[in-house]
């Protein structure tokens, strides 16, 4: 059943992304969610749909196409290096309900699968799952709740990322309700209610979630800020610290002269330390993280955008802490309106308190054919691409078995990504 879920997502992405135009949402900094951006234009009534997928084969010096991560990093530098097929798509409906308010529902499928399969015929390993099924009405009435949002369901919530590293450093998604974009004098105010619920061989574990957050808050010349507050209370035979809290702040601004900048400094305890809605199981409750992010987009010209980005992460879990530090640069150059080439250098290092410090380095080349767009989110997206990784020790990453006791690994392959 896996096995017929996960294909028939991934031809249904291939379907519906050829046959929707790529400018029908506009991504700016990031993938754009949420039901204003379902179908491109808030307001346009009907079917809407959109999703993203990303296809492809490699090798690894000369074998199975492993990627490399280094062990304790909470993300990978993707460039070249993504060794799965990953789809999601969905089916929206908006409609008018009267009084300037919209009913919008969706449902979203995904499905993943092992790369190697294709090419080496090992097991694809599918899977896959309701991404996103939910309900709401957008703008209630007049004034505080002009714009806002009342949504029940599953539900990708006001989530961020780092693309290059497909990095979700806060992710408070999940089945729940919520209201959003509720007008609070010159800033905004949503706030969501979430339910997760495990109950399997690996976990017997429940939590609830609420998450508050004041945006759109003006902070000068241009820059906007965030202010977010989520309180996590768990249960269950694997739970040990039982509830926690994260507080998040962020600070953007979308139109410097140069480009766009995003900022974070986050800090969770107990049950909050990963910034999602589920929980950390097995966090007490006075462990704690700290994480601070910082991306860019550097636009030189129409023909070369860059995106930069750097993360440290503090973890004090169970009486030891760890450290964690990522950077890395992505430029992409369009030689012509169809044909560029992409390079990514990317740095992670973990330093454990006690315990052997631990650092991977990767550089890939990849060039691309664009299909008539520039722009470093422009998507679909053909590349070719050829990576090398060095990484400090035999068993520093999450694939060492594929290298014996080599620190260093050479893959190859192509890859079509696209999103609508």
């Amino acid at each position: 059943m896996k096995q017929i879920f996960s294909r028939c997502v991934c031809v249904y992405a291939l379907l519906t992304g050829a046959s929707v135009a790529q400018d029908a949402v506009d991504l700016g900094f990031g993938e754009t969610e949420g039901p204003a951006a379902a179908n491109g234009t808030e307001g346009t009534y009907g079917i809407f749909s959109h999703g993203y997928f990303r296809f492809g084969i490699g090798s690894t010096d000369g074998n199975e196409f492993s990627a490399f991560k280094l062990n304790g990093a909470e993300s990978k530098f993707r460039l070249g290096n993504e060794s799965d097929l990953y789809g999601e798509a969905s089916l929206g409906y908006r409609g008018a309900l009267g009084n300037g308010s919209d009913f919008v529902t969706e449902v979203m499928l995904n499905g993943w699968a092992d790369s190697n399969g294709l090419n080496f015929g090992s097991d694809f390993e599918e899977d896959g799952t309701v991404a996103q099924a939910y309900a709401g009405i957008e703008r209630l009435g007049t004034g505080a709740a002009a714009e806002a949002f009342l949504w029940a369901g599953r539900r990708y919530y006001r989530r961020r990322d780092v693309h290059m590293s497909d990095f979700y450093y806060e992710n408070l998604s999940g089945d729940g309700i919520g209201l959003e974009n509720l007008a609070v004098g010159n800033v905004a105010l949503s706030t969501a209610l979430f339910y997760y619920d495990r109950d399997d061989d690996d976990l017997d574990y429940t939590s609830t979630a609420l998450d508050v957050r004041v945006h759109d808050i003006p902070l000068g010349q241009g820059w906007t800020g965030e202010i977010g507050i989520a309180y996590i209370d768990g249960s269950g035979e694997d739970q040990t610290g039982g509830d926690g809290y994260s507080i998040r702040l962020h600070a953007e601004h979308a139109d410097l002269s140069w480009g766009e900048w995003k900022n974070a400094v986050m800090y969770g305890r107990g049950a909050g330390i990963d910034f999602d809605s589920k929980g950390a199981t097995g966090a007490e409750s006075d462990d704690s993280r700290w994480r601070l992010v910082t991306q860019a987009l550097i636009v030189s010209s129409e023909d070369l955008e860059t995106q930069a980005t750097a993360v440290w992460q503090r973890t004090d879990l169970d009486g030891d802490s760890e450290t964690w530090f990522s950077a890395g640069v992505r430029p992409q150059y369009n030689i012509t309106k169809d044909w560029g080439v992409a390079v990514e250098l990317g740095y992670d290092a973990v330093n454990p308190e006690n315990g052997d410090s631990a650092s991977l380095g990767k550089i890939t080349l990849a060039p691309f054919y664009s299909f008539g767009q520039k722009g470093y989110f422009a998507r679909p997206q053909l590349r070719a691409f050829a990576t090398w990784a060095n990484w400090s020790d035999d068993g520093a990453i999450t694939e060492q078995a594929a290298f014996g006791s080599s620190t260093n690994g050479m893959s190859y392959g192509l890859q079509l990504e696209h999103w609508w």
